[in-house]
């Protein structure tokens, strides 16, 4: 029994990577549709955001049927329809985007220039108005933008995926001089979860224990800081404070 329970969950998972693979395929293809019928501008990145959120959400929906995922989001829907708002999230897993656009619908993600200049997911994150993670001087400019087109813009302040099992990484500021910059209220997004699968150093096709659980939390809704450096380093504290507690939810996860 626990080999054929062993042998159905490999088949489950690498299958679920075929479908997902195939979701995303379909979301580029809608995208380069959505990029002939509209010229460039506001209309065409709301549309693509609202694209790119629908397909997430079927990707997402696909991975909890077939016992893949376990993700308590419910969490995200007192957000969900807040506008100009930054919001700074931990980031154990590359999952982590995939479900949060999956909920909420005017998300724009500061994304590693790597990922913006992938054939199939770069050019469509292009038509959605994400942020390219370039220089923060290089970064203030289209994150303004997007939220001054009443969008959510989501930072991963660590920079970039933490290791299974480890602290999170030292902040970096962005996230506080764009808030400064725009006048725009911070909220804390904390992806809480015990899986090891697409962390730092984790294969792609490595298998993880099933299903892999996932709970996301709000954390403090900071008011937009002044722009001074005592309020930005303020916030960025109140992050690494909010971080380190994910540790304590994580670790909730593993005992569950």
């Amino acid at each position: 029994m626990p080999l054929l329970s062993s042998i159905s969950a490999s088949v489950r998972f690498y299958v679920s990577l075929l479908v997902t693979g195939l979701v995303f395929v379909v979301l580029d293809a809608g995208s380069g549709i959505i990029r002939r019928i509209l010229p460039d501008g506001v209309r065409r990145r709301r549309l693509a955001r609202r694209w790119l959120c629908m397909m997430a959400r079927v990707a997402v929906r696909y991975l909890h049927a077939a016992g893949i995922l376990d993700c308590d989001m419910a969490a995200l829907s007192t957000v969900a329809q807040r506008r100009n708002l930054v919001l700074v999230a931990n980031h154990p897993s590359r999952l982590d985007c995939l479900i949060l656009a999956s909920a909420l619908p005017h998300m724009v993600c500061v994304t590693k220039a790597s990922i913006w200049e992938r054939g199939v997911l770069g050019s469509t994150l292009r038509t959605a108005g994400y942020v390219r993670h370039d220089t923060l001087l290089k970064i203030i400019g289209p994150a303004s933008q997007a939220l001054q087109e009443n969008c959510q813009l989501l930072l991963f302040p660590e920079g970039t995926r933490s290791r299974a099992g480890a602290e999170p990484g030292a902040m970096q500021p962005g996230f506080a001089a764009i808030a400064q910059r725009t006048r725009a209220d911070v909220q804390v997004v904390l992806i809480e979860t015990a899986s090891p699968y697409l962390s730092q150093g984790w294969p792609f096709l490595k298998r993880p224990p099933l299903p892999m659980r996932y709970r996301i939390r709000l954390g403090p809704d900071f008011t937009a800081p002044k722009r001074d450096e005592a309020s930005g380093r303020a916030l960025i504290e109140a992050v690494e404070t909010c971080f380190a507690s994910s540790l304590r939810g994580r670790e909730d996860l593993e005992q569950s």
